[in-house]
């Protein structure tokens, strides 16, 4: 009967070396809330498990100049605590405490939701919204970054070769907090919800008037993969922030849910979900009457 085998490197060289002899049996384990998932169906018959738990430097949040770091190990319950994030991406922060329950978020980290590329990952259009691109190592000791719309590319598919690992992941900080993250599940819990509609939006607003320069919104569980709405982020360039703008992007939002799921009555609730989410965020940010 086939071995399971067990590698586990504590630096970027010895990470590489591994990659180099990867092959499709090959599974990383990082939080691991994913991959015991897979535990059934894999049975570990000939598998090779490469467990980065052992590699500090992947533990870190580095600031450097404007971007922030999150290495593949940091958790989402650091995320979701740390003080600079939740003043400055609170978005981020926001997604990541709506993440499964405090056990799954004390061991679970953004690579897995990466990987799984599953229409309802949380982490996922928050990424994208916040422009962050991903880094990766290969066998060869190579480093690349990519952005998610790169990585993601359909539901369970991504653009990562065989001997490639995240190895963290770099965000550009808002030049100031006015971003928020929301999700509505299939079900009335707080806790351990899979997102039915998931929306991050981000700002760049210009003091004193408050008048938006640039916005980005994404769409997450409305379609095989999440997606920037240009024409909600359209309305509110040179705007400042209404009950009216609020209402036109819920609008623009909801129209865009209405042409992925088209007629499909099993679906036609996301519409109303979007459009309260929008309204939601909206107020949560701007403290607007709607």
């Amino acid at each position: 009967m086939p071995e399971l085998r067990f590698e586990m490197p504590s630096n970027l060289p010895e990470l590489a070396e591994c990659l180099a002899g990867a092959g499709d049996d090959t599974r990383l384990l990082g939080g691991g809330t994913d991959l015991l998932l897979q535990l059934p169906a894999l049975r570990f018959q000939g598998t090779t498990l490469i467990d980065l738990s052992g590699m500090r430097e992947l533990s870190e949040m580095r600031f450097e100049k404007d971007v922030l770091e999150i290495g593949a190990n940091v958790t989402y319950a650091r995320i979701a605590q740390d003080p600079f994030i939740r003043s400055r991406i609170p978005c981020l922060a926001a997604m990541a405490a709506r993440i499964g329950s405090p056990q799954i978020r004390n061991c679970a980290c953004l690579p897995g939701n990466l990987v799984n590329a599953s229409p309802g990952g949380d982490a996922i259009g928050t990424i994208l919204a916040l422009d962050a691109r991903v880094r990766l190592l290969n066998g060869a000791g190579a480093i690349r970054e990519c952005a998610i719309d790169e990585l993601v590319l359909g539901i369970g598919k991504t653009s990562l070769s065989r001997n490639e690992a995240i190895i963290g992941v770099r965000i550009p900080i808002p030049a100031s907090p006015w971003n928020a993250y929301g999700k509505i599940g299939l079900t009335p819990r707080r806790e351990v919800i899979i997102a039915n509609v998931s929306l991050t939006m981000v700002f760049e607003i210009t003091e004193p008037d408050r008048r938006i320069r640039a916005a980005r919104m994404v769409l997450g569980s409305t379609s095989p993969r999440a997606h920037r709405v240009s024409s909600a982020e359209a309305l509110c360039v040179d705007q400042v922030p209404s009950s009216e703008l609020a209402r036109e992007v819920a609008e623009a939002l909801k129209r865009d849910v209405a042409g992925t799921i088209g007629a499909n009555p099993a679906f036609q609730h996301k519409l109303n979900d979007v459009r309260g989410l929008a309204l939601d965020l909206f107020h949560e940010l701007f403290a607007l009457e709607l």
